[in-house]
């Protein structure tokens, strides 16, 4: 078996974060080709955006990118 590799997102677009309400409580929403996330603790957030920016940034999964 080969390496896997990660073409779970298609980068159309560069991931955003940002904090928004959601149930009355302060979260943070990640968004990503299309797919968002909601995370209550900050370093989750943190950690899942550094994730997708660091694919975005890869020439290899990102072509368009170029």
């Amino acid at each position: 078996m080969g390496t896997a590799k990660h073409r779970a997102y298609s980068f159309d677009m560069k991931p955003t974060i940002e904090q928004v309400e959601k149930d009355g409580k302060l979260v943070w929403r990640v968004e990503a080709a299309g797919v968002v996330r909601y995370h209550e603790q900050d370093w989750q957030a943190q950690w899942l955006y550094s994730y997708l920016m660091r694919l975005y940034n890869c020439d290899e999964i990102n072509p368009q990118k170029s």
